[in-house]
């Protein structure tokens, strides 16, 4: 069997077997996680870039290895998509501890507790 390159797009059965889960799975996740994009032929065949791959190993990783629901990941990586999106954008702090609210107080903590777990890993 010929070898692609990294850069190469995948069928997915090579997808399936690359990630080390059945197609169906794959097929499934597509229902589940609106982050992959994958590229589907009029003939209904799918192709795999190489980002998608990516992607779909930290979704066996999060669903597997760390045990989360399917929601708990798409939060997880909403909010790590969030953080990219945001990265090049000026974060805005109110300056005294009086204009936080409660509520803003808890998003605060929720997006510095992600940043700390992205940082982490």
């Amino acid at each position: 069997m010929i070898k692609k390159s990294p850069e190469a797009y995948r069928t997915i059965g090579e997808a399936s077997n690359e990630i080390g889960v059945p197609t169906y799975v794959l097929r499934f996740w597509e229902t589940k996680f609106k982050q992959v994009k994958l590229i589907k032929r009029p003939g209904g065949r799918r192709f795999y870039k190489p980002e998608d791959i990516k992607l779909l190993l930290k979704i066996k990783n999060f669903l597997k290895n760390d045990g989360l629901t399917i929601k708990q990941a798409n939060e997880k990586l909403n909010s790590e998509i969030d953080i990219i999106n945001s990265k090049n954008s000026e974060l805005k702090v109110p300056l005294s501890d009086e204009k936080l609210t409660f509520k803003n107080k808890d998003e605060v903590l929720k997006r510095l507790n992600n940043i700390l777990k992205i940082l982490t890993k």
